[in-house]
């Protein structure tokens, strides 16, 4: 007997959620094989999660809170350590998948989830727990929320600015480069009517209300700690009056969001925005919402710009990691999905099938190559010795030897003991070294609570999280086990106690051809010697050692 009812197909939104799930799957199961060291800032991440806060030294608290809530569930592992890495990204994922299917339609919204979960970013950013996967998670949910509250049919505004205050106000309490977001809100409703007309006193009240009041435990915490946090962000601008003007700088970082976005997609987005301002951008026929799309086009640009100018400027000015205009890319997934996919079916060629078989063919093959990037991404971290065979070696090392350069540390320190000799402190120089110690030695130190994990204060000031709130004093300065990365930094360290041993230098190995040195040696007696009030940086010799 047969049915003659047909199995239903699955839509393309449901065919996208399940290869985002499969892709997450695959992405979580390298957490757990990888051989990688967590790099020194996971490891500082982890430290902070051990003892929840509204806020930390340079970060605000969303990284050490989902890392805590990770770790309580399987343990301190690397692998749960970064377990939210991925889920965060799919989640982002999946945000842009619904905003643009409600923004423009399910095609657009399928092509946009693809080109940010192939992003070369976020496919590194999957193996490694950091605050982008928080911003992103965060600031897609805003926007999709930011699409509902203006497009939304009969759905409540006043609820959505509920919404949108609380996940906004998430992307705060992740990462300050949120603020782009608000910008690319003020910038819309000053350019389109409609948004205008959808912020009653009564939603933009709940929607200040709310973001208040989730963002207050963290700008509270900021006040009562010498707002340490915004410091640090700002010094890193690092803006020097008698340097502002550095061309190359802008330059390599504009041509690093290639990589950072992925060729076409990043390709799409420069020519899309040209073709804007021309009033000739691609349009697609079939929108959800109908009528044209340049409105929408143009919300989305609101938000995209920001983050790329400002950090364009501030590269220009001084210098800008790659990863830091990211947030651009949320909305610009989106622009250059509807982009790409108005290129492939209106636009009016002369040889219209040709043109579109090849341009489609261009896509493809650009969104195969990001796959085949991760693909070898993805391979190359499982063993030392398919990173080698992918040339991943360069790439990988900071994010290798820690756990083995910990254990030199430890070793010297078991010797130590053994001799007979009491320890009041392990110091060490440097903040990823402090960083990894704390994370890969915390049975050891746990089981020594008498020899506590100090960071030697080099300037007259502290400039990171171990520096400011584990500094070696002279309470626990009597008899200290130093182990030193930075070989310069050596006579400096030796100076600030009465007396010391000769350094003994270990060669940990990083990969096959790369070591790190370590130098280990004993100071008695801490007593530290003269900063420069100037430059903060010690006198040696009666001059100031740079």
């Amino acid at each position: 007997m047969t049915s003659d009812t047909a199995a239903p197909r699955l839509s393309l939104t449901h065919i996208s959620l399940l290869a985002i799930a499969a892709l997450t799957v695959v992405r979580v199961a390298l957490l757990f094989t990888t051989y990688l060291d967590l790099y020194p800032d996971e490891a500082q991440y982890w430290l902070w999660s051990r003892e929840l806060d509204f806020g930390y030294y340079s970060k605000p608290p969303m990284i050490a809170w989902v890392i805590h809530l990770a770790t309580a569930i399987g343990g301190n592992g690397e692998g749960f350590v970064r377990l939210f890495a991925p889920l965060l990204h799919a989640g982002s994922a999946t945000a842009l998948l619904f905003a643009g299917k409600r923004l423009y339609n399910e095609k657009t919204g399928a092509l946009a989830a693809l080109i940010y979960s192939l992003m070369p970013g976020v496919i590194l950013s999957s193996g490694v727990i950091s605050t982008d996967a928080c911003l992103l998670f965060f600031l897609s949910l805003s926007l999709l929320v930011y699409v509902e509250f203006l497009h939304g049919r009969g759905k409540r505004p006043l609820f959505m600015a509920l919404l949108l205050g609380l996940t906004f106000g998430g992307a705060f309490l992740s990462k300050y480069a949120c603020l782009y977001f608000l910008l690319g809100a003020v910038i819309h409703a000053a350019f389109d009517p409609r948004a205008r007309s959808r912020w009653s006193w009564q939603a933009l009240l709940i929607w200040v209300v709310t973001f208040a009041c989730v963002i207050a435990p963290n700008i509270i915490w900021n006040a009562t700690h010498g707002f340490q946090t915004v410091a640090h962000t700002a010094d890193n601008a690092n803006w020097q009056a008698d340097s502002l003007f550095h061309p190359l700088s802008m330059l390599k970082f504009l041509s690093h969001q290639f990589g950072v976005f992925g060729p076409v997609p990043f390709g799409m987005l420069v020519i899309g925005l040209i073709a804007f301002a021309l009033n000739r951008a691609p349009v697609s026929p079939d929108t959800e919402l109908g009528g044209g799309s340049r409105n929408r086009d143009l919300m989305l640009i609101c938000f995209a710009m920001p983050p790329l100018v400002f950090v364009t400027v501030q590269a220009l000015l001084s210098r800008a990691h790659a990863n830091w205009a990211a947030s651009s890319y949320v909305p610009g997934s989106l622009l250059a999905a509807t982009w790409l996919y108005g290129v492939i079916t209106t636009l009016p060629y002369r040889r219209k099938g040709l043109m579109k078989t090849a341009i489609a063919v261009a896509l493809w093959a650009g969104l195969a190559f990001q796959v085949a990037v991760m693909d070898v991404f993805m391979y190359g971290i499982t063993s030392p010795e398919a990173t080698q065979a992918m040339g991943m070696a360069s790439g990988m090392k900071r994010a290798r030897g820690w756990e083995a350069a910990t254990q030199t540390v430890l070793t010297e320190a078991e010797a130590a003991l053994a001799r007979g000799q009491r320890l009041s402190a392990i110091a060490v120089d440097d903040r990823f070294l402090y960083n990894s110690m704390a994370y890969y030695g915390r049975d050891w130190l746990k089981a020594h609570p008498d020899i506590p994990l100090k960071n030697w204060v080099r300037e007259i000031n502290p400039h990171s999280h171990s520096e400011t709130h584990m500094p070696l004093t002279a309470e626990t300065g009597q008899h200290v086990l130093l182990a030193n990365l930075t070989e310069r930094f050596v006579v400096d360290m030796r100076q600030d106690f009465k007396r010391t041993t000769e350094p003994r230098l270990v060669q940990v190995p990083i990969d096959h051809k790369r070591l790190r040195d370590v130098r280990l040696f004993y100071g008695y007696d801490f007593a530290r010697a003269p900063r420069d009030p100037a430059t903060g940086h010690p006198i040696v010799d009666g001059k100031v050692h740079e």
